[in-house]
């Protein structure tokens, strides 16, 4: 009896061991990942900073980025999928960007399935269900939620008046203060002038606070395509609607109002319009 309590006991010491080393491990691969996200932003602040960027290394350093963070979510995924109902994998979940704010609607659903009993009673999970519900509202293949701001020159103005027409709309998410938007601005430009009279209007929704900067940053970067805002900041009904997490952000939307891509940027838009419309 003594013999089966003693390997019983060394069972349950190694399953023990291993569930602590797998979820150091679930951990470690998401810190590891996003360390290396992190590095590649350095490498690309770093180019930007020295004025002398070669638009060559920085596209390949966009590009690795871009790679790079979709692995993080992935890794960040997998961790919390496993650890959603201990206390540590819910404290990330809730105070860290890649816990649901990040995620995709497959990675947010696959981790609220893993949801016990005693963590659906929690505000928690109810904030993580609300969110998922807004970003299906706003999925591929589904039909843009309107928006109601106004123009620069104070007038209402809605989404629907251009969006659901008979062009493709590419609504894109900026602001006057945001670096990454101004230094993607020329090509943004540089497109409107190849397709606007080839079936595309791009209608701009600002994350300005206040409606001086807005106009400035309009002026400032050469913005021709219809604007609207309400200047608030990332409190934006919009933004919340659209689940937009950082700036720049595109959602691309067909002839018929229906999202058809998100969070194009640079070569992938470009490519992206090339196809549809040329």
């Amino acid at each position: 009896m003594k013999k089966a309590v003693y390997i019983l006991g060394i069972i349950f010491l190694s399953v023990s061991c291993q569930k602590k080393v797998t979820s150091v491990d679930y951990y470690q691969i998401a810190l590891e990942s996003e360390a290396r996200l992190d590095s590649i932003e350095a490498e690309y602040n770093k180019l930007v900073e020295s004025g002398a960027v070669d638009s060559v290394i920085a596209a390949q350093l966009d590009s690795a980025w871009d790679v790079q963070y979709e692995e993080v979510k992935a890794d960040y995924a997998q961790f919390f999928e496993h650890h959603i109902n201990d206390s540590i994998g819910q404290a990330l979940f809730a105070g860290t960007p890649w816990g649901q704010r990040r995620l995709t609607i497959e990675q947010l659903e696959a981790i609220l399935a893993q949801a016990g009993p005693e963590l659906k009673t929690t505000d928690l999970y109810q904030s993580a269900s609300e969110r998922l519900d807004r970003m299906k509202l706003t999925a591929v293949g589904t039909h843009f939620q309107e928006i109601v701001a106004s123009s620069p020159d104070g007038k209402e103005a809605k989404l629907s008046d251009y969006a659901g027409k008979g062009k493709y709309v590419l609504l894109d998410f900026w602001a006057s203060w945001c670096p990454p938007c101004r230094r993607e601005m020329p090509a943004l430009v540089e497109l409107y002038n190849t397709y606007k009279d080839k079936n595309l209007e791009i209608v701009g929704y600002s994350l300005d606070k206040d409606v001086k900067s807005w106009k400035t940053g309009i002026t400032e970067l050469q913005i021709t395509w219809p604007q609207l805002s309400d200047c608030s900041y990332w409190q934006s009904v919009p933004v919340q609607t659209y689940n937009i997490q950082g700036i720049p952000n595109t959602i691309l939307i067909d002839t018929q109002g229906i999202i058809i891509a998100k969070g194009l940027r640079g070569e992938k838009l470009a490519r992206k319009l090339q196809e549809l419309l040329q």
